[in-house]
């Protein structure tokens, strides 16, 4: 696995329980945004909207950016969106594609919006402050965002939270101390979240469905040698706790459903590529300027000139 394709893994994984556990998400970094909100009504995922307005092509392959719509509890049609960024590496841009991302939300929608950014590393003197400054004589601006870093959280108290999502940053805390760990500390880290888990299960009355979520996530932010997986494998059947619980089944089932959603994610993409392409030839045929060709199916000059080359000799 390569280090983008390791990188697009834990970004999806981040995606999808926050997805899963938007309203303990929400109820967990802003209490009082989740007052204001009317989960009575499901909230609107606009990843799709959210990838036509990427900055540039520098984020596009980052999966655990997120735009959500949510209704108030007021009655009204007004709106607010949730926009989320999890940061694991230092970007020195960082706070200016914030910026972008901002003003290119409020043009497109002209709504109230909430940005967070998790950092995911410890970026020590690295890190990058949570604002966006502009000053060019005279013409000054300050844009501010919320910001968590999970490396500066206090394990005692998400381990005494009544949120089920402080077990996502107590996961993702011990699989940043266990980053550089060898595989019996990482394993021990594991087992340590198993229990905490077990224990939460029973305290919080956790679901089913909410439960799995939890664990598959906690299951990938530490990775194992197939050696120790196996050790940690067996320790699931038995958890502490007083609860039995083998999660074999369950887990298979969503390896499978995650190479059902990669592969169809993967053919959608080719198919997208393929029309792109009938599109320019179309286009190419009825003399259309290139740029504007360009412009119109997405694709980059060399591609263009390539097809264009391909359908002369033809």
């Amino acid at each position: 696995m390569d280090k983008r394709t390791g990188r697009n893994e834990y970004d999806r994984h981040w995606k999808r329980v926050i997805h899963s556990l938007f309203e303990d998400f929400v109820a967990f970094f802003s209490p009082g945004l989740y007052e204001m909100i009317d989960w009575d009504k499901p909230p609107d995922d606009l990843d799709k909207e959210f990838q036509k307005l990427n900055p540039d092509g520098k984020s596009r392959d980052r999966e655990a950016d997120g735009l959500f719509k949510v209704y108030l509890k007021n009655g009204s049609e007004q709106w607010i969106l949730v926009h989320i960024e999890v940061q694991g590496w230092k970007d020195t841009g960082f706070a200016e594609r914030m910026f972008q991302y901002f003003y290119r939300i409020f043009d497109a929608y002209d709504k109230k919006i909430f940005a967070l950014v998790i950092y995911t590393e410890d970026y020590s003197e690295t890190y990058t402050p949570p604002r966006y400054e502009y000053n060019f004589f005279g013409t000054k601006l300050n844009y501010e965002y919320n910001v968590y870093k999970i490396a500066e959280q206090d394990e005692n108290e998400l381990l005494q939270s009544t949120n089920p999502f402080a077990f996502v940053i107590l996961a993702a805390k011990k699989a940043l101390y266990g980053k550089t760990a060898a595989q019996p500390t990482k394993l021990e880290l594991k087992k340590q979240l198993l229990r905490v888990l077990a224990v939460m299960k029973d305290r919080l009355q956790l679901d089913k469905k909410d439960l799995l979520t939890l664990f598959i996530f906690m299951d990938h932010m530490i990775k194992l040698e197939s050696h120790y997986q196996k050790e940690f494998n067996q320790e699931i059947k038995n958890w502490e706790g007083g609860t039995m619980i083998t999660y074999e089944d369950e887990l298979k089932q969503e390896a499978r459903k995650e190479g059902r959603e990669e592969g169809r994610e993967e053919g959608k993409r080719e198919g997208r590529q393929e029309e792109k392409i009938e599109i320019t030839r179309n286009l190419i045929k009825l003399g259309i300027p290139l740029d504007f060709i360009k412009k119109a199916t997405g694709l980059s000059e060399k591609k263009v000139l390539e097809i264009k080359e391909k359908l002369e000799k033809e």
